[in-house]
């Protein structure tokens, strides 16, 4: 009798592959990810962000669409401890929360990424920012991290910083783990759009799907 006799017989009854359990990857869908993709303006310093997530993050603009094809961004990872203290000092974030001074002592982002332009500031470069910072904002999320655009900092501070004299520096994307709990609140048109925080909650106002078209 041959060895593999019960095996083959066993796949005759009952099928081949029978009893084998089959795990099926499910990836995110576009619309959790943009649920989770929040701005969180304290981070979670437990969790590390390495070298090599900044990489795949920035890494999507090589997939991105590209005004024109310009692709004139460069970006710049930064991650260490130092460097990222000194950008937190250079940032203000929730313009609209002024009473909270953020980010807190102590949960400032743990990397950042600066998004910079070869060329002079113009709409076409405006547009390539705004794709690429929700584009690395998902891969982000995608990755377990939050990301939180950046717009009001000291760009001339920045570029020392960096030894970039050559480059225009346009936004940061702060990347960590978020630590806030945010909710999102849908509005109608006129009501209030600015954020705000009660007990504990981020509230941040969204003006429904009937309100946007016309």
């Amino acid at each position: 009798m041959a060895d593999n006799y019960l095996e083959k017989r066993y796949e005759e009854v009952f099928g081949k592959g029978s009893g084998k359990t089959v795990r099926k990857v499910v990836n995110p869908s576009l619309n959790s990810l943009l649920l989770k993709n929040r701005s969180h303006r304290s981070f979670s310093h437990s969790h590390i962000v390495t070298d090599e997530a900044l990489r795949d993050i920035i890494a999507v603009n090589s997939r991105i669409a590209s005004a024109m094809n310009q692709q004139v961004l460069r970006f710049r990872p930064v991650s260490d401890p130092v460097q990222t203290l000194a950008i937190s000092s250079m940032i203000r974030l929730g313009a609209a929360l002024p009473q909270e001074k953020l980010p807190p002592p102590g949960a400032e982002p743990p990397a950042y990424i600066v998004v910079c332009s070869a060329v002079e500031e113009n709409r076409w470069v405006d547009i390539d920012l705004g794709i690429s910072l929700e584009a690395m904002s998902l891969k982000a999320v995608e990755l377990g991290l939050n990301a939180t655009i950046v717009g009001s900092f000291d760009r001339d501070a920045l570029r020392r910083l960096l030894d970039a004299d050559n480059m225009h520096p346009l936004a940061l994307l702060a990347v960590g783990k978020g630590c806030d709990k945010i909710q999102l609140l849908s509005i109608r048109e006129g009501e209030s759009h600015a954020y705000y925080r009660k007990e504990g909650i981020h509230y941040v106002p969204k003006l429904g799907l009937d309100e946007l078209i016309f």
